[in-house]
């Protein structure tokens, strides 16, 4: 097995997500990426190389996202099909910070924040993965390591844009060994995680012992950095290279696009209007994505209004907040930590009722599953979605149209 092979059965068929976790693994540390996509970085690197080496397709959750595996070995058993969407918890809880600096950052109310900070305050965390900005490109994603918990302020909003991840932590792996890490990460990412975790290498021994937290948002779907750079360049008519700042749910719930130029003048785009731009800017394997959630991480959060798209056009009827999908004994013991150390409070909540991202998320997986073209495998060998599908575009229509034109 070589990273040939890895390019045979996933790069060639666009199944990468972009999670960046066969830079981590890869035990000669030999992958990087160019823009999206992973590459050797030594040129004289050859298949004799790799030799019998397959850590990076193992790791890989782009075909295979090992979700049953997974869940085998968290919860001793697998989701059913009423669970098929949400994954196995024990409970769910609307919640929100109690710091006013994080609830006023946040998009939905800072829950996921709140517990990477107990993490760092409560739980003996040094070091958190979190999604931050490119310094040199403000505009573009990446990914920042935190040591100082006042600093997740500023990654406390969701990040509609992809960008290489997991191998932010080769060098916490292979510079501070011991340190111990909590992470956040949408379903990829999770599951990445814990296809690592399960592996019998000096990566995967370090992955179990070390990552001791992981929260995910759900996910809707993410974007090409070109999503993000023709609303900053179409919609608010601004140069890319005057952009210091920027943030996607800024201001007053549920929020605009906020974006900062090097005159210090902020400039605002509609959320929904950046939501439908984005929607021509994904790659196939976000398209085609089976999970809203992973099921996989120790607490998952979504947004508490079921429709930020609707709540963006007409105004949001729901207070800030998020719900909580605790499902790990260290989900719930930060959930726990959280409270008791005053950053964050929550209640009981019912799932009733539509979300808008898992409806689109379902409705897109379902239309990929009959299309003939290969797939990431759910959560559920062989699951199919059985509806009557909705396209995308009317899920998101313009404020006065049907939805059949942008």
């Amino acid at each position: 097995m070589t990273f040939q092979q890895l390019q045979k059965d996933v790069l060639d068929l666009d199944l990468c997500t972009v999670c960046g976790a066969c830079q981590l693994a890869c035990p000669a540390a030999v992958i990087g990426f160019d823009g999206l996509a992973p590459v050797l970085t030594a040129a004289s690197w050859t298949d004799t190389d790799c030799g019998d080496c397959a850590d990076c397709l193992d790791v890989c959750p782009g075909a295979d996202p090992a979700t049953p595996a997974a869940e085998e070995r968290l919860f001793g058993r697998t989701r059913t099909p009423e669970e098929r969407w949400t994954g196995i918890f024990s409970e769910v809880v609307a919640g929100h910070s109690l710091d006013p600096a994080v609830f006023e950052a946040s998009a939905s109310g800072g829950t996921l924040t709140a517990l990477l900070q107990t993490a760092m305050v409560a739980l003996g965390v040094d070091v958190t993965l979190s999604m931050g900005r490119d310094p040199d490109e403000p505009w573009r994603a990446a990914p920042a390591l935190i040591r100082n918990p006042a600093e997740l302020t500023e990654t406390a909003q969701s990040t509609y844009q992809l960008a290489p991840y997991l191998g932010a932590l080769r060098p916490v792996m292979e510079q501070e060994p011991d340190a111990r890490v909590a992470m956040t990460g949408v379903a990829c990412h999770i599951q990445a995680l814990r296809k690592l975790q399960a592996m019998d290498t000096p990566a995967g021994r370090w992955a179990r012992d070390h990552v001791v937290l992981a929260v995910e948002p759900a996910c809707s779907s993410s974007t090409r950095p070109e999503g993000t750079a023709a609303v900053i360049r179409d919609r608010a008519d601004v140069p890319l290279e005057s952009v210091v700042r920027l943030r996607y749910r800024e201001g007053e719930y549920p929020g605009e696009i906020g974006i900062r130029t090097d005159d210090g003048s902020e400039h605002r785009v509609a959320f929904w209007q950046a939501v439908r731009d984005f929607a021509g800017n994904k790659t196939y394997r976000c398209l085609s994505c089976g999970d809203w959630m992973s099921g996989l991480a120790d607490v998952s959060v979504s947004d508490g209004d079921p429709n930020i798209f609707a709540a963006s056009v007409g105004g949001g009827e729901q207070p800030k907040h998020g719900r909580a999908f605790v499902r790990t004994g260290a989900g719930a013991r930060a959930l726990a930590a959280g409270v008791a150390h005053g950053l964050l409070t929550h209640r009981p909540v019912d799932l009733a009722g539509l979300n808008l991202g898992l409806e689109r998320k379902r409705n897109r997986r379902a239309s990929y599953e009959r299309s003939g073209r290969p797939t990431p495998m759910g959560p559920i060998p062989g699951h199919r979605e059985e509806l009557e599908i909705i396209p995308d575009e009317r899920w998101i229509a313009a404020p006065g149209t049907t939805g059949e034109q942008r």
